[in-house]
């Protein structure tokens, strides 16, 4: 709520500000939302939150749901996702890439890119052989926590490094760093090795190793990640699973 209100505070148009954070209020796992709802998280009154959704309802991005009277995003959304990513050729250039590490690994690969200080996923990819996985190509997930967002934390420039290192930490599970010392020791051991491990600090039961990927400027531009059950991720296997990202990814590494 803070956070949202000194965005808004730093725009010039503080009106499409609110507007736009009423919109990114709605996730896949908040898919309907009411007004009161949207004006607690964000602290707005709840007759701002109705006149801005009223609008956006008359302009054909949100609908109402009769039955509950909460809004949720329509169809017309998806026309900005298509324009979106047909200029995702980012994402295709890993497609091969994650694909085969899924193959070689046996585990779900995913790439993802820094974005509003928190890890947007992009794609990911699945082992052969089947079983129960989902998609998470749109979602977004903390940086501190995260293999792929202490991958990407720790080669940020100092200045966006420390602005995700000044905002509140959850702690999501018992093995989350939460503590600012601890974790900048866990960054240090990242630069130093060259790899992030995230040792069921978001998800219990899920580890995950993560590569950095840099662009030609030698800025880190995304990373790729294998996660699986923690009992399948031990020193050696993490070891190997790194070492695999490594292998395929370097072609890209300096050249995106």
């Amino acid at each position: 709520m803070l956070q949202a209100n000194l965005q808004t505070n730093e725009c010039k148009v503080k009106s499409l500000a609110k507007a736009m954070h009423v919109l990114e209020c709605f996730s896949v796992k908040a898919r309907e939302m009411g007004v009161s709802e949207i004006a607690q998280q964000l602290g707005y009154q709840k007759s701002t939150v109705f006149n801005i959704l009223s609008t956006f309802e008359d302009l054909g991005y949100v609908e109402q749901n009769p039955q509950t009277g909460k809004y949720y995003l329509s169809l017309k959304i998806m026309h900005f996702s298509y324009i979106v990513n047909s200029h995702l050729d980012f994402r295709r250039m890993f497609q091969e890439p994650i694909n085969q590490i899924a193959h070689e690994a046996g585990e779900v690969c995913y790439l993802g890119i820094p974005y509003d200080r928190k890890v947007l996923y992009l794609d990911s990819a699945f082992p052969q052989g089947g079983g129960n996985y989902r998609s998470i190509a749109g979602e977004t997930a903390p940086m501190y926590c995260t293999g792929l967002g202490k991958a990407m934390l720790a080669f940020l420039p100092e200045d966006e490094r420390e602005l995700v290192l000044r905002e509140p930490r959850v702690k999501y599970t018992d093995n989350t760093i939460v503590e600012e010392s601890i974790l900048r020791e866990n960054l240090d051991e990242v630069r130093k090795n060259g790899f992030s491990v995230d040792n069921m600090e978001h998800e219990f039961g899920i580890r995950c190793v993560a590569v950095p990927v840099f662009g030609v400027n030698r800025d880190v531009v995304a990373a790729v990640s294998v996660s699986g059950p923690s009992l399948r991720f031990d020193p050696v296997s993490i070891l190997h699973n790194y070492q695999t990202i490594a292998r395929i990814i370097q072609p890209m590494q300096y050249r995106l």
